[in-house]
């Protein structure tokens, strides 16, 4: 497994790569032709074709599993992304822990502010739970900035889906860092195809 520090307190884990090889989308792709993988330039080429004329079917067959912990309002626009598979830490069954995202560069009196309305969340979420609130209920009170963590299985097309739109200027600041997080575990597991996305994301610029 290999791990990307994301923020103050997040994570991106490339947990399972073993589907998520050049290999995979190479072997899918030549069944159309009925040719043989030269597993060297040949395979190189035609991995660049394929992302050039926008023909992903073949990267439907690379498939890998993340493991995210980001800030609530980060997977809220994760889970957006449909053509994935998702399982979420669920509040119903566990207790929140007090681990909040605090955005750097804020001024003492803003992030005093900021500490203090998401601590007096917890309080009375803590409260609640004392008196015998379900979970599922007392999590109502908690803020966006909560870290929550969900395991994420998405295939190599969809990965590049998300990451077009991540990536680009007008997404999220935050949602950026796990994008670019991602897209360097990605390119150490399957680096002609990765390697070929961003000369293709470098032509929508």
């Amino acid at each position: 497994m290999t791990t990307r520090q994301v923020l103050d307190h997040g994570f991106i884990t490339l947990e399972d790569a073993a589907m998520a090889q050049d290999a995979n989308v190479v072997r899918a792709a030549r069944i159309c032709y009925q040719s043989e993988s030269d597993q060297g330039t040949r395979d190189a080429a035609l991995i660049r074709r394929l992302m050039r004329s926008g023909h992903m079917t073949p990267f439907e067959h690379a498939v890998m599993r993340w493991h995210v912990k980001c800030p609530l309002f980060v997977a809220r626009q994760w889970l957006r992304h449909r053509m994935a598979s998702y399982n979420e830490k669920s509040l119903r069954y566990c207790i929140a822990e007090p681990e909040w995202y605090m955005p750097a560069g804020k001024t003492f009196i803003q992030q005093m502010a900021y500490n203090a309305g998401i601590r007096q969340a917890f309080k009375a979420y803590d409260l609640l739970i004392c008196e015998g609130w379900p979970p599922e209920q007392a999590r109502g009170v908690l803020p966006m900035s909560v870290y929550t963590e969900f395991v994420w299985t998405v295939n190599a097309s969809s990965l590049m889906n998300w990451l077009k739109q991540r990536l680009a200027k007008g997404a999220q600041w935050e949602h950026q860092q796990y994008a670019e997080a991602a897209l360097e575990l990605w390119t150490d597991a399957m680096p002609v195809t990765a390697l070929a996305f961003v000369e293709k994301l470098g032509a929508y610029e």
